[in-house]
């Protein structure tokens, strides 16, 4: 069954102050994990890209068409990426990252044997026994808990999207799981790089624990909101439950002084507040000098929520 994506980007941006805290839950347990694996947003950002590029090889080399199980991740070491896929000038302009970072962050992981390099066969491989299987399934977990509660919106709202449990979800994830992943990682290379093109990840992963913390105080809001109505509501919410440095740090994994210097910064640029308690809120982002460009990237960041929203539905639906 087709998923139109345009459609459910328009849904999504109508419906956003009911839909998007659940997005900006996924993303914040997405890059704490990361951050609890790599130690380090951008060098997560590097093996993505080279995680993604492995996963699409086994998928175009496997025999097992779409049934790709969970099981398959912990045998990947098995199966290896020629050095001759992974381009340094490539996942510099994918990820907006400077080469030299690239290089960096690449041999960061293979030092930190995160990804294994084998000289004499000149490949790479996931070395799986490095990501534990708590952190992964939590990965799945919060990828199942995202789909869930946006098929659920778009049921009960008549969205013609029908109303799936959490456990289908589950399984069909455990079934197909390098086809959701691979579909997962491309959407979230894509989104942060074209954040990236306005500030840097930890401050990304920062605005958008503060938007979530300002956006869940609003979503109890009978009628549904686009961004715009919003964010315009930010400035007028109770800034009692901000969030301060040393919370920040902990919920990201972002060390404290560096929270504090990046908040610092934000604030500087009118995207965080702070109150006399030196608690943090997101602000009306779009009166700020860089309205346009982040106007801009919330729109491009709009339609590829809604082309995977459409792909993972279209995955979903292939055997049913």
């Amino acid at each position: 069954m087709k998923f139109e994506p345009s459609k459910l980007t328009k849904i999504i941006e109508q419906n956003y102050s009911h839909l998007m805290p659940d997005f900006f839950a996924m993303q914040t347990e997405y890059l704490a994990s990361l951050n609890i694996i790599y130690h380090d947003l951008d060098a997560s950002l590097v093996a993505m890209v080279l995680t993604s590029k492995l996963y699409k090889n086994i998928i175009k080399d496997s025999n097992l068409n779409e049934k790709i199980p969970l099981k398959y991740f912990y045998s990947t070491q098995n199966y290896k990426l020629p050095i001759s896929n992974i381009k340094i000038t490539e996942i510099s302009s994918l990820l907006n990252l400077p080469r030299e970072t690239v290089r960096r962050k690449k041999a960061i992981i293979i030092r930190d044997k995160l990804i294994i390099l084998d000289s004499k066969r000149k490949s790479y491989s996931i070395n799986t026994n490095m990501i534990e299987k708590d952190l992964l399934n939590w990965q799945i977990s919060n990828l199942c808990k995202f789909l869930t509660k946006f098929s659920l919106y778009f049921s009960r709202n008549k969205f013609f999207v029908k109303e799936v449990s959490r456990e289908e979800i589950q399984r069909d994830i455990e079934e197909k799981f390098l086809l959701y992943f691979v579909k997962f990682l491309d959407f979230q290379i894509a989104y942060f790089s074209n954040l990236k093109t306005f500030i840097d990840i930890e401050s990304i992963f920062i605005i958008i624990l503060c938007a979530l913390n300002t956006t869940v105080k609003l979503k109890g809001n009978e009628r549904p909101m686009d961004y715009k109505h919003l964010l315009s509501k930010f400035n007028h919410t109770n800034h009692s439950l901000g969030l301060n440095a040393t919370s920040i740090s902990d919920i990201t994994k972002v060390p404290r002084t560096t929270v504090i210097r990046k908040i610092t910064h934000l604030e500087k640029m009118g995207i965080l507040k702070k109150d006399k308690f030196k608690r943090y809120n997101a602000v009306d982002f779009l009166k700020s000098s860089n309205s346009k460009k982040i106007e801009s990237i919330m729109n491009h960041n709009l339609k590829l929520l809604g082309v995977f929203f459409s792909d993972c539905l279209e995955t979903y639906s292939t055997k049913h």
